[in-house]
């Protein structure tokens, strides 16, 4: 059953994955002035954004609440709870990490978008069929480890995950998902997760 619903998320994903690249072939044009200008417009708008300070909405007081928070929520199926809204992303996150290879430099903010929001929903697929098939059971972080140079991003500081671990009881499950988490002003909240 488990490996059947892996398979089933897998191809899924690979579909996914071809329509969305499809779709990006169609939308560039090659040498395409129109097509640079979008991006142009749009590293233009992520560089209004920046500010020195950031109203960000559920925050926690340390990188590991942060995960700990949002892994409970999507387990109570709140899978926007504790990690970036969309707005947030955008206006502070790439615009924070605009100087960075990062998909914002190399596509335009709608595509951009469409892209990590397509990781997250795989990625979010996979930790809610975890907590699916240990329904009603409480997790615990077993081993949280860090990459170990952060990521400085203007007025962030990103926070790279190394290693994820939760057990219900004695099943341990690896969850790869959780990638970078963000520090603002010494309050964290998740980022990025993708698959």
């Amino acid at each position: 059953m488990k490996g059947r619903m892996i398979a089933n998320s897998q191809i899924v994903f690979a579909l996914i994955i071809t329509v969305i690249l499809s779709d990006c072939k169609k939308e560039y044009k090659g040498d395409d002035p129109e097509y640079f200008n979008k991006i142009e417009e749009s590293k233009a708008y992520l560089k209004s954004q920046l500010k020195d300070h950031y109203e960000i909405s559920d925050l926690s007081n340390s990188k590991e609440e942060a995960i700990q928070k949002f892994l409970e929520a999507v387990q109570n199926g709140q899978t926007d709870r504790y990690i970036f809204t969309k707005d947030e992303y955008i206006n502070i996150f790439l615009s924070n990490s605009i100087d960075e290879n990062t998909l914002s430099n190399t596509m335009p903010l709608e595509q951009t978008w469409k892209f990590t929001d397509l990781r997250r929903y795989v990625a979010l697929e996979k930790i809610q069929n975890v907590f699916k098939s240990h329904k009603g059971q409480k997790f615990k972080i077993e081993t949280l480890t860090w990459k170990y140079e952060n990521r400085p991003l203007k007025v962030l500081k990103g926070h790279r995950v190394g290693n994820l671990v939760i057990s219900f009881g004695k099943d341990k499950v690896e969850l790869e998902e959780v990638r970078l988490v963000i520090e603002h002003q010494g309050k964290f909240k998740v980022c990025v997760i993708g698959s």
